[in-house]
């Protein structure tokens, strides 16, 4: 009999791997004569769920195509630990007419799945309780369950037995410092925008390493989350908030807030960071201002159709006021192709004309606009004939222009060749020859010559594009144009559109100064010349 085995090694820390698994379940067919066709396996993957297990939904494919005549496995348990998952991996095998064996139970049948579907849910239950256990014995014990948390570090510690006590955290000085000023401006009612905007100016990382934003901030009023709300930083460490859940569909985990009865509070004094007074006021704050929130959503539920209509008018009257004032700012030039010529990092606006590289301590940070659009047309200013002329004669272009004439002589001599053999034909077989065969050849000798000068022109254009323009001044004078008209102004909105599709990159790269004690800057560019050559064919053309 052709069977196939399957195995699973799940993410907790078994004591056999998918590859003891397998040589297990091939001594089980040697001894019972089968031979396996196949082998399916999942890797570091739970047996909670069927739903995104490739092994599993391979095997299932492969036993409808009928490449099996059964299925061997270590244990029921390998398949899944899920209750109607094994029920209904089974019931799909007894309808192919696939019976299922266990290395550990043999032949499996309904008696089986009734009983250690119920042992591995329970399982599973056992499993998940445990590990709800050792989060609240580890709390207990000293630490913070959780990753990482601005404003404190990880440390390795081991209580009075030796063992290790997890989430054992210390106090980062540096971004406490920064939570205290977060939390103070909050408490003096400035916005949470503001707020965020001071920080983005200063250069100063959020907790994810990239910008500040108002969701990192105030978080979630429902769940109580976000740093505002963060308890740790009054000395209290809040868990137990959230419960997770398997949806039944696709087996996802869904977190699920629990009742704040259930919460778990305990007392960390030494890691808090704010004083008593100051988290109470801010936390007092939060409510108001979530309060507000919430009105601004519920008062247009009960508002009147006349209200409504107002309310609707203004807006109108707003929206068309703000119109009027003016068009919105052009982007600049650069934007967007901006590097560090250092880290190789994008360099990105912080605050109002100001750009930063996001490297701490890089020499491109703080860089005003208008010292970078002096940079960046000056680099810009630099494209003439001779780089033109350069970057066509590179060796890379070279010899795709060769490829693309061999190719046309190449499909040339096959048009000629499919013609001439057409012509033969035509001549060896006179005007009597209409049979259906003879037409289908015919046929097929058009659609061969068709696609041959399809592809004798597709070359024969991107040989065009490899090759030197021949309005070259034309076009620098173009380029200098535009590059003329930054100099006025550099926000001109038909300059900056035409100038960004040509431009591929902007390098910013630093010299230090020593007599000077200055960093020198200097700029350099790196265009797209195809994008350069179609631009003007589009302006002539």
């Amino acid at each position: 009999m052709h069977v196939a085995i399957y195995a699973r090694h799940s993410t907790d820390k078994q004591e056999t791997s998918t590859q003891d698994q397998i040589r297990r379940c091939r001594e089980y067919c040697r001894v019972k004569g089968y031979h396996v066709a196949d082998v399916f396996f999942d890797e570091g993957i739970s047996g909670s769920h069927l739903a995104n297990r490739p092994g599993i939904g391979a095997l299932l494919v492969a036993a409808l195509d009928g490449k099996f005549e059964g299925v061997i496995a270590e244990d029921l348990s390998r398949i899944s630990r899920d209750q109607a998952d094994t029920a209904n991996f089974f019931k799909k095998m007894v309808f192919l007419g696939v019976p299922v064996e266990t290395v550990s139970d043999g032949l499996i049948n309904e008696l089986h799945i009734g009983l250690k579907s119920t042992m591995n849910a329970l399982y599973l239950k056992d499993l998940s309780d445990k590990t709800h256990r050792g989060v609240v014995a580890a709390v207990l014990r000293g630490g913070v369950p959780g990753g990482q948390l601005y404003g404190y570090d990880l440390i390795h510690a081991l209580d009075e037995f030796g063992e290790p006590i997890r989430g054992k955290r210390k106090v980062n000085q540096e971004q406490a410092a920064i939570i205290q000023e977060i939390f103070e401006y909050y408490a003096e009612g400035r916005k949470l925008k503001h707020i965020c905007d001071d920080l983005n100016r200063q250069g100063i990382d959020s907790p994810k390493g990239g910008k500040w934003a108002p969701s990192s901030l105030v978080g979630s009023f429902v769940r109580q989350t976000g740093m505002l709300r963060q308890t740790l930083y009054n000395g209290f460490v809040t868990f137990n908030k959230l419960q997770y859940r398997k949806h039944p569909e696709n087996g996802k985990r869904l977190s699920i807030v629990r009742p704040e009865k259930e919460w778990i509070t305990v007392p960390i004094p030494e890691l808090a960071i704010l004083k008593e007074d100051t988290f109470l006021k801010v936390q007092k704050a939060l409510d108001e201002r979530s309060s507000m929130h919430m009105q601004r959503k519920l008062i247009p539920a009960v508002m009147t159709d006349d209200e409504r209509r107002d309310k609707s008018i203004r807006r109108s009257k707003e929206w068309r006021r703000n119109q009027a004032v003016g068009n919105k700012r052009a982007n600049a030039v650069f934007g967007g192709k901006l590097y560090c010529g250092e880290h190789d990092q994008k360099i990105t606006a912080t605050y109002a004309k100001h750009y930063s590289c996001p490297v701490k301590g890089c020499a491109n940070r703080n860089l005003h606009y208008d010292e970078i659009i002096k940079l960046v047309l000056d680099a810009i200013a630099e494209l003439d004939e001779t780089k033109i002329i350069e970057n066509f004669g590179s060796d890379e272009i070279r010899y795709r222009r060769n490829q693309h004439n061999s190719e046309i002589a190449r499909l040339t001599e096959q048009l000629e060749q499919l013609r001439a053999n057409i012509n033969k034909v035509i001549e060896a077989l006179g005007p009597n020859a209409r049979s259906r065969e003879i037409r289908a050849f015919f046929d097929d000798k058009a659609e061969q010559i068709q696609r041959t000068k399809l592809d004798i022109s597709r070359h024969r254009r991107e040989l065009g594009e490899a090759s030197i323009p021949k309005s070259l001044g034309r076009i620098i004078q173009r380029h200098n144009s535009l590059v003329a008209r930054l100099c006025v102004w550099s926000r001109d909105p038909e300059a900056v559109a035409l100038l960004r599709d040509i431009i591929d990159a902007l390098m910013i790269r630093n010299t230090w100064d020593p007599s000077n004690n200055i960093w020198r800057r200097e700029c350099s560019a790196t265009f797209n010349f195809n994008a350069l050559i179609a631009a003007d064919k589009r302006r002539f053309s």
